[in-house]
Order: structure tokens, then C-alpha cells, then sequence
């Protein structure tokens, strides 16, 4: 049985094998930034100290933003999109993480739910013959 890799760069070629990893380190690139910001956004959310009510209109913001992130998509207007939802729906958990934060074992909580979710992303990163 032979081992087969991959990327099988001597049928695809090495300049696409390179842009194929380029592709992928940009779209990794985006949803990091996204994630940063959606954080950003939820701790401004929890420091103004929003209600629970405006949580609920914040995702129901996001909602409609789902489509016009998906309108926009193909456009230089889809960056702002997909920042603007996210954004949103960070800025709308706030609440729930002041609800965790203020239980007894909440802050462990939260720090398990973060923990977990840089494993899993940092893991998501690996990718075969990454220079």
C-alpha cells in the first residue's frame, strides 16, 4: 500500500500546492481576527454592563447581519460584514458571561470554555509541510 500525502505536489504542482497554503493561511488568518474582535466586543459589552433584553435584540441584530454577510460575500464590503456580525454577536454574550462571572465557580467557567476553544483552533492550524 502506498503512502500517499496530502498535498501531492508532483501532480498539482508546487506553485499551487503554495497557493493552496496561502489561501488557507489567510482564511485562518481572518477567523483569527474575527475571534479577537468578537472578544473585544464582549468585553466592552460586559464593562457598560448591558441588560439581558439588549442581549437579546444584539442577536437578533446578528441574525439579519447572517444575510447580508451572505449578500456580500464576493465583495470588498464582505470584510465589514463578517466583522459587523461578529462584533454583534460578541457584544450580545456579554451579559451571559457577566451572569457566569458572577456565579462561584464561574471564572473557571470561562477560563475552561477559553482554554478549550484556543486548543481546539491552534490544533484546527497544523498543517502538513508548513515551512
Amino acid at each position: 500500500m502506498q503512502d500517499k500525502g496530502l498535498y501531492n505536489v508532483g501532480s498539482i504542482g508546487i506553485e499551487s500546492a503554495f497557493s493552496t497554503n496561502k489561501v488557507l493561511k489567510n482564511t485562518y488568518m481572518l477567523l483569527g481576527m474575527t475571534l479577537l474582535f468578537s472578544a473585544m466586543t464582549a468585553g466592552i459589552s460586559m464593562a457598560l454592563g448591558l441588560s439581558q433584553g439588549m442581549a437579546l435584540v444584539l442577536s437578533l441584530v446578528g441574525f439579519g447581519l447572517l444575510f447580508v454577510v451572505h449578500k456580500m460575500a464576493d465583495s470588498s464590503k464582505g470584510l465589514l460584514a463578517i466583522f459587523a456580525f461578529t462584533g454583534v454577536m460578541g457584544a450580545s454574550i456579554g451579559p451571559m458571561l457577566n451572569h457566569y462571572l458572577a456565579m462561584a465557580n464561574g471564572p473557571a467557567l470561562v477560563m475552561q470554555a477559553l482554554g478549550g476553544t484556543a486548543v481546539v483552533f491552534l490544533g484546527s492550524r497544523r498543517m502538513p509541510d508548513d515551512p
